[in-house]
């Protein structure tokens, strides 16, 4: 494996594979903590489904940060800043701000606050703290970084200890409490206001590509190459369950992360299939699986977008033919597919909060620009477009 950060991001010898169709029983099932499925009435030609009631998302912003290699873009919980980090080893923060125009659609602005320099190789992706005051950096120097944002912004902490690329991170929703993933397979707990490493759990047999906290911060889910995601304690460090993504293709397994009320995990595997599981079944049971993307050499993230309080939610991601896939999470089809960039859509966060539907992306190395997409509020806003081509 390359371990440069935008490569990093990459594995070999990957069979190109595709999920079988689901079951009825997956197909029919509810995921209860959202609305009831809204009914798919309109077809495109390209095979690619639109509701008569979705949401219709459109090119807001590009920013160009001319920095080569973007590797993960990340929102502060608060939604007040956006920060971007690279192959160079630098990280970008600005701040970002929803205005008012005369249509009172929201329009964002964006306004370079600070540079984060201090690692010595790639940043493979960043965090924020809970309270939006901090930012851990995972980098192929072998460390993970804590940085402060606001008071001394620019200051980090150096959490030494993996022995190899360090893959990722991720901070305690309510603690200091901080967890890494590495090229070494291994988790570390540390924390990170003493630089304390607390325990390392040897849990994987390949790169450990994704980590996450449930939402009170009780389990850690991992996930890794080897195929499997795996569920811990995290007081006592103990493997509570094992979850084997596609055990016919054993598909590396590059992202995870828990629903927003952790009732549910969301993984991306390099077979090119985004799946929903519930956990909490005895072996873990996929209740959704969506398709139709590329996904079999990047670390692409997925995120679920709820929006208003009508229980309406949606998977976003992106893809490595340069688009980005929409899907309805009850009913898995394809509501909106967005030709964003020109190069894999390496990097997605979702902007905090229901209400504005808006969130980012980063191209990789052919195009490393940031681009804002937001929904189209206006008298033409709920199309049944199911491409919206953006340049």
């Amino acid at each position: 494996m390359s371990h440069s950060p935008q490569h990093a991001h990459t594995h070999t010898n990957i069979k190109n594979t595709t999920d079988s169709h689901s079951t009825k029983t997956e197909r029919d099932k509810k995921i209860q903590w959202l609305a009831s499925d809204h009914k798919v009435n309109q077809s495109s030609d390209d095979g690619t489904t639109s509701h008569s009631n979705s949401p219709n998302w459109v090119l807001s912003l590009a920013l160009n940060p001319n920095i080569k290699g973007l590797s993960s873009v990340v929102f502060s919980p608060d939604s007040t800043k956006l920060a971007i980090a690279s192959a160079s080893g630098s990280i970008q923060v600005y701040s970002f701000l929803l205005a008012q125009n005369n249509e009172t659609v929201p329009v964002p602005q964006l306004a370079h606050l600070t540079n984060l320099t201090g690692h010595s190789a790639g940043v493979n992706e960043i965090v924020w703290s809970n309270d939006s005051r901090q930012i851990a950096s995972a980098s192929d120097d072998h460390s993970v970084r804590v940085w402060r944002i606001g008071i001394k912004t620019g200051r980090s902490r150096k959490l030494v200890g993996h022995s190899h690329c360090v893959y990722t991170t991720a901070f305690h929703p309510l603690g200091t409490m901080l967890v890494s993933g590495s090229f070494d397979e291994t988790i570390k707990l540390w924390d990170a206001s003493s630089r304390r490493l607390i325990r390392t759990l040897p849990g994987h047999s390949e790169v450990v590509s994704a980590l996450d906290f449930s939402r009170d911060g009780s389990v850690i889910v991992s996930a890794s190459f080897d195929g499997l995601t795996r569920l811990w304690d995290t007081a006592t460090g103990q493997c509570l369950k094992t979850l084997v993504v596609a055990e016919e293709t054993n598909a590396p397994v590059s992202f995870v992360a828990f629903t927003p009320n952790s009732n549910y995990l969301l993984t991306c595997a390099l077979d090119s299939v985004v799946r929903l599981w519930d956990y909490k079944t005895k072996e873990g049971t996929v209740v959704k699986s969506y398709t139709g993307h590329t996904n079999t050499k990047y670390a692409i993230p997925a995120r679920v977008m709820a929006l208003g309080e009508d229980g309406r939610a949606y998977v976003v991601m992106g893809s490595e033919e340069g688009k980005v896939w929409i899907w309805d999470l009850q009913s898995r089809e394809c509501v909106q597919i967005i030709e964003s960039h020109q190069d894999t859509v390496i990097g997605l966060a979702i902007y905090p909060g229901s209400r504005h539907g808006l969130f980012v992306t980063a191209g990789l190395e052919r195009d490393p620009v940031i681009r804002v997409f937001r929904l189209d509020e206006g008298p033409s806003g709920m199309k049944l477009n199911s491409h919206c081509k953006t340049e």
